[in-house]
This record gives structure tokens, sequence and C-alpha cells, in this order.
């Protein structure tokens, strides 16, 4: 009796253990801009499709042969996509975004801006840097880390600072930063911050 009270406990405890588990971190995109096809690399260090919208140019990892058709059907065009977005350290290029497609489609000009809107599943950190206008926090996923903005939103202050050092899900809007002598920074205009448990 005592082996089978001990198991029954012991299998709670490691639901318990599981429901504990921090979320997998992911980077969802949708974003709307010019697609190109044909694109050619040294080192073939390309998936020989882009995306560029905002002075920013993500290549297009297509799932299929009928979204290589579509975007080499709109070389040149806006066009909508969704999938993943991933960093990998390149040869000749420092780093490479790449999104792994999961739609493709027409761009509709009446409704669809060009831009893109990030869901970033991951772990909330505060920076130390306070210079300027850069975010004073970050969340980090899937290697990736992402300076976020809530400034505009007091509400959204005082939660993102109840979550520090917490998984969460955000969603906004990237923007480039002008910083002083270095490269643009990436940053998540926030609209939804929330804690994420799953």
């Amino acid at each position: 009796m005592w082996k089978f009270i001990s198991g029954i406990s012991l299998t709670f405890c490691m639901f318990a253990a599981a429901d504990d588990t921090p979320p997998e971190p992911s980077v969802s995109v949708q974003c709307c801009g010019r697609v190109r096809d044909g694109i050619v690399a040294i080192g073939c260090e390309t998936t020989g499709t882009t995306i560029t919208f905002n002075r920013m140019v993500w290549e297009l990892q297509l799932p299929d042969a009928a979204a290589r058709g579509f975007a080499e059907s709109h070389n040149k065009e806006f066009v909508n996509v969704t999938g993943t977005l991933r960093r990998i350290a390149g040869t000749e290029a420092r780093e490479r975004w790449i999104v792994d497609v999961k739609t493709l489609s027409e761009r509709d000009a009446t409704k669809d801006k060009e831009g893109a809107r990030l869901t970033v599943q991951g772990t909330l950190r505060a920076t130390d840097r306070r210079t300027g206008d850069s975010p004073a926090l970050r969340i980090e996923a899937d290697r990736q880390i992402w300076p976020i903005a809530v400034a505009v939103d007091a509400r959204l202050q005082v939660e993102a600072k109840s979550f520090i050092g917490q998984p969460v899900l955000v969603t906004g809007s990237l923007e480039l930063v002008a910083e002083d002598d270095s490269d643009d920074q990436r940053i998540i205009r926030v609209k939804t911050l929330r804690g994420s448990t799953s």
C-alpha cells in the first residue's frame, strides 16, 4: 500500500513539475514588404528570396514549390508573409535573419502597411543601458535579444516591471532606432505584454 501511495505521489509531483516548465522561446512574425526572388550571394549564403521593409531585409525560407512560384511571380511587389524568425551567423554577412515562411499572400494596399509585427515568447530581462531613447527592458527568445519599448504606456511599464525574470508573451511592431556612432538598433514597440505559462 505504501508503494502504491508513494507511486501516486511521485506521479503528481512529476505532473506538477511539468506545469512549471517554462515555455519554448519563439519569435513569430507577420510582415508586409517587397519580395525579391532569384537573389545570389557570395558563398551561397542566401535562401534566394528576401523581403524588404522599413530599411530591413530578411531572407525567406520558402516551404514548397507553390510558395517559390508565388515569390517568383510577385518579384519586386509588396506581399504579406507570416512565419517564424530566426537569426544565424554568416560567413560573409555577420548575421542573417531568416523567416521560415508559413504563408505568403498578396498585399491589400488599402489595409496592409509596410512593416513587421512580432509575437515573442521568451524571458523578460532588465538592461543596464539607459542612454538616449534606448529601452530599459529586453526579451530573450531563441538565442535572440530584443530590446522592447513600453515608455508610451504607463500601465505596460508597471506590468513589465512585475514580469522581470519571468516568461512572457509580447506582441508589438518592429522599429529601427538610430544609435549614436553605431548601427541602427531593432526594438519592439510593445502593444501587449502578459505572463506566459504555455
